[in-house]
C-alpha cells in the first residue's frame, strides 16, 4: 500500500461526513436558488451552468468584467455588467464566481482586470457594487453527485465517483513518477480532490511553465510542436530560450486566437518566419471536423455542445514522419485525443513532452499511463503552477 491507497482509505472513512446530496445543496441555497448570477462567462462559467441545469437549477444571468460582453448572450442567458447585478436581479442576488481559481488567485490566462488583487479583489469589487452574497463555485465541490462524467471542463470540481472506480490506476501512477517533488505534488493533488481542499500543493512560478530549466533541453535544432498555440505566447518564450531552431508547428483551433498567432508570426524576421508552420486546426485523434466551443480567447474547448465547426488533424499527419523534439499541449481537455494522434511520432522520435493534466478528472492518471504505453522508457515528472488547478506532466 502506498500513500495514495491510504488517502482513498481515509476518504472512504469520512465520506459520509463531508459529502452533501443534491437535495441538501438545493436546501442550503434556499431562497437564493431563483436569484443566482454567474460571474464569469468563460469556460468555467459555461461548465458550471451546465452542471446546475442538469439538476434543474437555472441561474438568472451571467455577469462579466469584460465590457465587450455586456448586452450579449451566453448559453441563452444575458450577460450584464457587475455594476448592474442588484438593479437587474435585486438584493437577493447570489453571485457565484465562476472563474477558475485556487481560492487565492485566478488563472494566468485571464485579463489583468479580472486579477487585480487576485481572488479577494474580485469579491471586494462585487461587494462594492452592492452584492451582499458572493461565493465561489468551488463551494459546491462537496456535492459529489453534481459533477459527473467530465462532460464540461471544471478542473476544481473532480468526478469523485470516477476516481473511486479508477483507484488502482491512480495509485499506480504514483509509482511511475520519477522524483520526490513529483510524488509529493501528485499525492497532495489526490488528497486535495478527495479529502482536504485547503491543502497547499507545491507550486512553481509560471514564468518557466513548459520550459523548466532542469528539464527542457536547449539546442539549435529543436522542432517544437505547440498545441494550443494561442497568440504565440509559447513561441515567444521558445525563441527567447533557444535562439536558433529547426522548425515550429503552431496548432490553434480557435479562429480568433489563430489570427493573433498569425499576426505574431508575421511580425518575426523572415529567417524565423520561414521556419514556422501554423495551422487553424485542433490537434486530435482523427482528421475530420468536430465542434469547438469558441470563446475567442483563452479556454476554447472541444465539445459536442460547441458553437463552431473546426477541422481536426493528428500530429502524425501534420508532421508526416518529420522529426519532433518537443511537444507541448495545453488544449482544454483534448490532450488524450491529441496524444493518440501523435502515437507514431512519440514512438519513433521520443520527443520531450509537456502535457497539461488537469482539465478532465481522468487526465490526472490517464495521461501518464498513456504516455508510458507508447514508450515505457519515458521518465515522467509532475510540476504544479497554481496549486491544484494547473499542472503539467514533463516526459523525457
Amino acid at each position: 500500500m502506498n500513500c495514495i491507497d491510504k488517502i482513498f482509505n481515509d476518504f472512504e472513512a469520512i465520506r459520509s461526513d463531508i459529502e452533501i446530496s443534491i437535495d441538501k445543496m438545493k436546501h442550503e441555497l434556499g431562497e437564493f436558488i431563483d436569484h443566482i448570477v454567474l460571474y464569469g462567462a468563460g469556460s468555467a462559467g459555461i461548465a458550471f451552468l451546465k452542471y446546475l441545469n442538469d439538476v434543474d437549477i437555472h441561474p438568472v444571468c451571467f455577469a462579466d468584467g469584460k465590457q465587450e460582453k455586456w448586452g450579449t448572450m451566453c448559453e441563452g442567458l444575458n450577460i450584464i455588467s457587475p455594476e448592474t447585478i442588484t438593479e437587474v436581479v435585486g438584493k437577493k442576488a447570489l453571485v457565484i464566481v465562476t472563474i477558475n481559481t485556487d481560492g487565492k488567485r485566478y488563472c494566468k490566462s485571464f485579463e489583468e482586470a479580472l486579477r487585480i488583487d487576485g481572488h479577494c479583489g474580485v469579491h471586494k469589487m462585487l461587494h462594492e457594487y452592492g452584492c451582499d452574497n458572493v461565493i465561489d463555485y468551488t463551494y459546491f465541490r462537496r456535492c459529489h453527485s453534481l459533477f459527473h462524467g467530465d462532460n464540461y471542463n471544471l478542473p476544481s470540481c473532480s468526478d469523485i465517483n470516477m476516481m473511486l472506480k479508477n483507484r488502482e490506476c491512480i495509485s499506480s501512477v504514483y509509482d511511475l513518477l520519477e522524483d520526490d517533488l513529483s510524488k509529493e505534488t501528485y499525492e497532495k493533488i489526490v488528497k486535495f480532490r478527495l479529502i482536504d481542499d485547503s491543502i497547499t500543493i507545491p507550486t512553481l512560478t509560471q514564468e518557466n511553465q513548459y520550459f523548466e530549466p532542469d528539464m527542457y533541453s536547449v539546442h539549435n535544432n529543436a522542432c517544437f510542436v505547440d498545441c494550443g498555440a494561442f497568440n504565440g505566447i509559447s513561441l515567444k518564450t521558445f525563441l527567447k530560450i533557444n535562439g536558433g531552431f529547426k522548425k515550429y508547428y503552431g496548432i490553434e483551433p480557435d479562429r480568433y486566437n489563430y489570427e493573433l498567432l498569425n499576426d505574431f508570426v508575421n511580425s518575426l524576421s523572415e529567417n524565423i518566419r520561414d521556419k514556422c508552420d501554423i495551422y487553424n486546426v485542433a490537434a486530435y485523434d482523427n482528421c475530420s471536423e468536430e465542434l469547438i466551443y469558441s470563446l475567442k480567447g483563452p479556454g476554447s474547448f472541444m465539445s459536442d455542445k460547441g458553437n463552431e465547426l473546426v477541422r481536426t488533424r493528428t500530429i502524425d499527419d501534420i508532421l508526416d514522419s518529420s522529426e519532433a523534439t518537443y511537444i507541448k499541449m495545453n488544449i482544454e481537455g483534448s490532450e488524450r485525443k491529441a496524444l493518440c494522434g501523435a502515437e507514431n511520432t512519440i514512438k519513433f522520435f521520443k520527443p520531450m513532452l509537456a502535457i497539461a493534466g488537469y482539465h478532465k478528472t481522468w487526465d490526472l492518471w490517464e495521461i501518464p499511463i498513456l504516455i508510458k504505453k507508447f514508450r515505457a522508457d519515458y521518465k515522467i515528472r509532475l510540476r504544479s503552477y497554481m496549486n491544484h488547478l494547473s499542472f503539467v506532466y514533463y516526459c523525457e
